[in-house]
């Protein structure tokens, strides 16, 4: 992982997500990555029995004296310039402690599903057939192509016939607004994210850190887990980068294209099964 804090990348752009469930105390694991063309490449561990801000800010403050001046791509205490994250308070207040001059973008597919999960919540109170015309309101604001488009659809929003018969989601997306420059993409044109708007990097090392680390099973106790972090997680990285040098694709990209054939047999015979029954 101090290797990965030679690249360049590692100053520019940085993720962070985290997962529990991994051992019998069940710790949070918080995990640092930063994108590279074989993918999400770690920059630092985290391993928490709390997940409160004070916590995650402790963790982070031992984190830069273990990478030092040479952290972050000759960046030091000052970390990535921007961080993309979920929206959970006590992680991006921490991040905004450590690393004071960094820019926190939240990811824009977590933004989407808090919205449509509030929609869904008895607390909003919105019809079934409304919450498509909502949704749809907050999702233009998301993606339009230029700042002055996001003032002018939150007005017009206000006076939208739907909207405005929901008092709840005018305060709920004035409290959306207040924060745009963290989740408006027409806001990010200056920043270094080079496509990325998610969190998908975080995502998809946690699943690897489930499926192909642990196995879907939970380490026996917390230096179990430690040691599985730092040695089989430190291999799957290794393997992967020797592998994109090579030119080699990994067994779970041959997968999509290269099914085995106990699966191709289950298809026909369920293809089979189906034509007999018509």
């Amino acid at each position: 992982m101090k290797k990965v804090h030679q690249l360049k990348h590692s100053g520019e752009l940085c993720f962070i997500d985290s997962s529990g469930n991994m051992d019998r105390e069940n710790c949070r694991v918080f995990l640092l990555l930063t994108h590279s063309c074989a993918g999400g490449l770690p920059l630092g561990i985290l391993l928490c029995q709390s997940e409160d801000e004070q916590t995650i800010a402790q963790g982070l403050e031992q984190l830069k004296q273990v990478v030092g001046e040479k952290g972050f791509a000759g960046r030091g205490h000052e970390g990535p310039q921007l961080v993309i994250t979920d929206d959970c308070r006590a992680e991006r207040g921490a991040l905004r402690k450590a690393f004071p001059k960094a820019t926190l973008l939240l990811c824009s597919f977590h933004l989407l599903q808090a919205v449509w999960r509030w929609l869904w919540s008895k607390e909003s109170g919105v019809t079934h057939g409304d919450r498509p015309a909502l949704f749809a309101i907050v999702k233009e604001m998301l993606y339009c192509q230029e700042i002055g488009s996001v003032d002018r659809l939150y007005s017009e929003a206000r006076g939208h016939p739907v909207a405005a018969s929901y008092e709840k989601f005018l305060r709920y997306l004035d409290r959306l607004y207040a924060r745009r420059e963290c989740w408006a993409l027409s806001y990010r044109g200056s920043f270094l994210t080079r496509g990325n708007n998610t969190n998908n990097f975080a995502e998809a090392a946690m699943r690897v850190l489930k499926d192909k680390i642990l196995q879907r099973t939970k380490a026996f106790n917390l230096p179990q887990l430690f040691d599985l972090l730092t040695s089989r997680l430190e291999t799957y990285y290794e393997a992967r980068i020797v592998d994109v040098a090579l030119g080699r694709w990994e067994s779970f990209q041959r997968a999509k294209f290269l099914p085995k054939m106990a699966t191709l047999q289950h298809r026909i015979f369920s293809r089979l099964r189906t034509r007999s029954l018509w």
